[in-house]
């Protein structure tokens, strides 16, 4: 509002909140993360044994009209 004297479109926000979503996958999904997902992580377990777990990530995404 201060720079543009006029308030953000509804195109513009949408589009700014579509490059923070990409900036934050950008900076969770480095290197190490994608070895660790693409090989597994092996990790000591409480009872003392050594397992090699695999990173997943799930997502729900959703259109929701009536709100």
């Amino acid at each position: 509002m201060k720079t543009f004297g006029t308030s953000a479109t509804a195109a513009m926000l949408t589009h700014c909140k579509h490059e923070l979503m990409q900036a934050i996958w950008s900076f969770l999904l480095d290197s190490e993360f994608i070895e660790a997902y693409e090989k597994g992580m092996v990790i000591r377990f409480p009872d003392g044994i050594l397992r090699r777990v695999f990173l997943r990530l799930f997502t729900y995404a959703a259109d929701y009209p009536e709100k």
